[in-house]
């Protein structure tokens, strides 16, 4: 294991060390060099106690962070660009790929479903307007 990650290990507090011990996403050699550390440091069963208590509410906090995250609206301006996307047949929803990808991956699920909603709102709005002769760029033009 690289002196890095030792020297890494070796400065973390010890809320941070008991919760990099309980992190599977680590190398394995890594894991037992900090476990090593942890039963090196001598807590006393009180200590550690009183840090799985503070590791319960970090994942609690953390918990309540991402479901308000995955909660959050789309803001109307991003509601508006997407109907009209959609409105075009949909392919200046291209460039907002890299935007969509992004709510999903950050777990904004609500943004994310917003906008596929606005944009296949607009697309569905197209063929009506189609059918009345009323070309989209007449009446956004009228807007301005």
């Amino acid at each position: 294991m690289e002196r890095q990650v030792e020297d890494y290990i070796h400065d973390l507090s010890d809320l941070e060390l008991l919760e990099y011990t309980r992190t599977a996403t680590h190398l394995p050699e890594a894991l037992e060099f900090a476990q090593v550390e942890l039963a090196e440091r001598h807590l006393a069963p009180n200590r550690l106690t009183d840090l799985e208590k503070q590791l319960q509410q970090r994942a609690k906090e953390r918990q309540e962070l991402a479901l308000a995250i995955a909660n959050e609206p789309l803001n109307w301006e991003w509601r508006i660009a997407c109907f009209l996307c959609g409105l075009y047949l949909a392919i200046p929803f291209l460039l907002f790929v890299p935007a969509w990808h992004r709510f999903r991956d950050e777990g904004a699920d609500r943004r994310y479903k917003e906008m596929w909603v606005s944009v296949v709102i607009g697309f569905c709005l197209q063929p009506i307007l189609v059918l009345a002769h009323i070309p989209p760029w007449c009446w956004i033009k009228d807007l301005f």
